[in-house]
C-alpha cells in the first residue's frame, strides 16, 4: 500500500455528511436482493461544490496528485454496520461534467484518513485490506469491482479523489 505523507486534523468528523443509499441504484447492486440489504447498502458523503477543509488541497498538490489536471474529491463516512459490497462504479457525474467518454479513462484514490480498526474492510478485485495506516491509499481504474464495509464498532473514513486518468498509466 503506498502512503500520503500529509498531515490532517480531524475536521473530516465534523464534515455535513450526506446518507447515500445506494441500495437498487447502482445497477451493480441490482443482485442483492434480499431486505436486510436495504439497511445495509449506503454511507455518508460529503463531495465538491461543497468547501472542502484546507488540508486537501495540499494533498491534491502532491504526489500522486500533483500532475493530474482533473481531479475531484470528497469524502466517505461508513458507519458500522453499513457498507458497499462489491460493485462496480460508472462516474456518471463525474464523466458527464468532465466530458470524459471512457470509462477507462478514470482513476480513483481512496486513502485512508485513520488507521484500521476491527472490521474495517476494503476490497478491490481480488485482494483485501484490512490492515492499514492514517495515509495509506489504494487506486484503480475504470470499472474494477470493489467493496468497502464497516462490520467494526466505529466510523470509517476515507477520502475519494477521482480523476482523469493521466497517460503514463
Amino acid at each position: 500500500m503506498e502512503e500520503i505523507k500529509v498531515n490532517w486534523n480531524y475536521e473530516y468528523k465534523e464534515l455535513d455528511y450526506d446518507f447515500i443509499s445506494t441500495y437498487q441504484v447502482n445497477p451493480s447492486f441490482s443482485s442483492y436482493t434480499h431486505e436486510q440489504y436495504k439497511s445495509f447498502i449506503g454511507n455518508d458523503a460529503y463531495f465538491l461544490p461543497k468547501p472542502m477543509p484546507s488540508f486537501v488541497e495540499t494533498i491534491l498538490n502532491n504526489d500522486p496528485f500533483d500532475y493530474y489536471e482533473i481531479k475531484s474529491p470528497g469524502f466517505h463516512r461508513i458507519r458500522p454496520g453499513m457498507g458497499l459490497p462489491l460493485h462496480v462504479d460508472e462516474y456518471k457525474k463525474f464523466r458527464k461534467l468532465h466530458n470524459i467518454k471512457n470509462v477507462d479513462d478514470v482513476r480513483r484514490y481512496i486513502i485512508f484518513l485513520e488507521s484500521s480498526k476491527p472490521g474495517h474492510i476494503a476490497q478491490i478485485g481480488d485482494k483485501i485490506y484490512n490492515e492499514w495506516k492514517a495515509g495509506n491509499y489504494i487506486a484503480w481504474e475504470g470499472p474494477t469491482e470493489h467493496a468497502a464495509l464497516n462490520l467494526g464498532t466505529s466510523n470509517r473514513y476515507t477520502l475519494q479523489i477521482t480523476c482523469l486518468r493521466h497517460t503514463t498509466y
